[in-house]
């Protein structure tokens, strides 16, 4: 099993699934493992059982405590991949052959690359693999039949995640003032975070400046314009216990024990990040992290930032995390991301099963067990109105090229449809004044429109509810942008078009002209049949869009550097 690109969806095309263990009776859990794993479902659902078996896998250690077996079953940890070469060569010998095969035994071996095995294994030692299943139809002898290698093959499948460190943070946690240890002890609920943030700071032996620089600026990066911290000290009451100390700009030094919840977790957290590889010397790819419920007692805004740090710490580092949650903020900030996945956690009668969310039915079921409703729309920190699908695409990728990947949608912004003819019914007028229709400032006050002119001549004038649409937006000091050509597809450059359909040169689609009518008179019927897919074309041709082919494209730059600053301003 081979670490993926970092820029790869999947880090590790390895099943991880347990059963018989707790709430969890038949066989559930990971298809594959993806950089972002974010685990939802209601309360005992099962989510900390599935970061127990991260642990299990992590620590190679396949024995389980008596009272975690459900219906007297032992559990079982199973996994499955595909066999690769390297696997298959290792293990049938090129200089072997006869007995139960027939011929060479590394010929017969090198049938069984990327071929699917699932095996599970037990106790404390990597040999005690075992094959449950293999896909070997047309191979004779079957695996099952060769003596030794049914327990080899099983045996020499990597499982990138053992030996790996996993770090846990509770979901029931809290920094409180420590008596001085030698010993530097940093448990899952926070217990030896004071102690040893007072050790760092206090001994010579120990780097201060992982505290009062490394700590200390991501802290204030998280809190961005919420609060700025100019120094983290620690003091020793009269009771002999240390008490850690935030020096806030004009609000002078507040004792952590007195402050929210959400800076202690914000602190826990990077405890994580920062301490503890160094304490254990150890690079943070050598770590998994189990985050439990970051969300308790913390703004849905520093939510949002305190995740944007994790996930770059986690793409710059390369680590793999996993969140159980029940926010909806963190559902938007992942849900669109390809290297991340949610996995939703159900139980009925006592029996849970895990689903990986990948429909829209998956994702309905997901926001009925968070109750989420439509109001939460109010929680984003600015809205971008576009016609449909495919416009999101493309505006997704341009924020992306224009602000070097900084901006995302879900953490900075987020996009919603009007969908055509439903802009009559919309207004940007402050919503007192308004008798009939739907107000935009009642679903966020921040907000940037989008709209296709559909002008098919330079000539040709911008309807009623367009132009009324872009008075109140231009009354609100807001973005209201209508295209410079017919559609936004007008902005696909010729250079994108070639790559994509492997043309050579061809000139640029007319700024008034159909797209697809454009592209039908180069690859005849291929206009035709993704007029009905605009969102699958968009998907697909965005990938061949960089910022030198997009930059000179009718007012495009103009507008993206617009956009991009206004989403800046709404995140402070």
């Amino acid at each position: 099993m081979q670490l993926l690109s970092r820029t790869c969806s999947v880090m590790f095309d390895l099943s991880i699934k347990i059963k018989n263990y707790k709430c969890f009776k038949e066989d559930s859990g990971f298809d594959v493992i993806r950089r972002v794993n974010l685990i939802i479902g209601k309360n005992n659902a099962g989510k900390s059982s599935l970061l127990d078996l991260v642990e299990i896998v992590a620590n190679k250690n396949y024995q389980f405590d008596r009272a975690t077996w459900r219906e007297a079953q032992t559990p079982q940890v199973i996994f499955s991949a595909r066999v690769s070469k390297d696997v298959a060569t290792k293990t049938f010998p090129s200089d072997t052959s006869g007995g139960p095969i027939n011929g060479n035994h590394g010929q017969y071996g090198l049938k069984f690359e990327d071929r699917k095995l699932t095996w599970t294994k037990t106790g404390r030692d990597r040999i005690h693999a075992q094959l449950i299943h293999c896909d070997d139809d047309g191979i004779y002898p079957p695996l099952a039949n060769t003596g030794d290698y049914a327990q080899r093959l099983p045996n020499n499948m990597p499982i990138p995640l053992e030996g790996k460190a996993f770090r846990r943070v509770l979901a029931e946690r809290d920094i409180l003032p420590e008596v001085d240890s030698s010993t530097i002890d940093i448990r899952p609920n926070g217990s030896g975070i004071t102690n040893a943030i007072q050790c760092f700071v206090n001994r010579s032996i120990l780097p201060s400046e992982v505290v009062e620089t490394h700590i200390l600026n991501a802290l204030n990066e998280v809190f961005a314009h919420d609060a700025t911290f100019t120094d983290i000290v620690c003091q020793l009451h009269e009771n002999n216990q240390w008490e850690i100390y935030l020096e806030e700009q004009h609000k002078g030094r507040i004792a952590l024990s007195q402050s929210g919840s959400g800076l202690k977790t914000i602190i826990t957290v990077l405890v994580c990040l920062f301490i503890v590889p160094w304490l254990e010397k150890k690079s943070l790819d050598h770590y998994i992290f189990g985050f439990e419920e970051l969300e308790n007692n913390i703004h849905p805004a520093l939510l949002r930032r305190l995740n944007d740090y994790i996930y770059r710490a986690s793409v710059k580092h390369n680590f793999i995390y996993f969140l159980t949650t029940h926010s909806n903020v963190l559902i938007d900030q992942f849900s669109k991301q390809e290297d991340a996945q949610i996995l939703h956690v159900k139980q009925h009668e006592t029996i849970s099963r895990c689903v990986t969310a990948k429909t829209y039915v998956d994702n309905n079921g997901i926001l009925d067990d968070l109750d989420v409703r439509a109001s939460d729309l109010l929680q984003a920190n600015g809205i971008i109105w576009v016609e449909g699908p495919s416009d999101r695409a493309y505006i997704n990728r341009w924020i992306q090229l224009w602000s070097d990947g900084l901006l995302r949608e879900g953490t900075h912004y987020q996009i919603i449809f009007y969908g055509g003819r439903l802009l009559s019914h919309l207004s940007a007028d402050v919503p007192e004044s308004i008798e009939t229709g739907i107000s935009i400032l009642n679903a966020n006050r921040n907000a940037i429109i989008i709209m296709d002119s559909d002008k098919k001549t330079q000539q040709a004038r911008i309807n009623d509810t367009k132009r009324r649409v872009q008075d109140e937006f231009e009354k609100l000091e807001a973005i209201c942008w209508i295209t410079k050509g017919k559609e936004i597809e007008n902005y696909i450059p010729s250079d994108v078009v070639n790559r994509f359909w492997g043309l050579k040169q061809t000139s640029q689609v007319g700024q008034y002209d159909s797209f697809y009518e454009y592209v039908d008179s180069l690859k005849p019927g291929e206009g035709t049949k993704y007029l009905a897919k605009k969102s699958l074309l968009a998907e697909q041709l965005v990938s061949h869009m960089t910022a030198e082919n997009m930059r000179t494209v009718l007012d495009l730059d103009e507008n993206m550097k617009s956009i991009c600053a206004c989403i800046r301003s709404w995140n402070s």
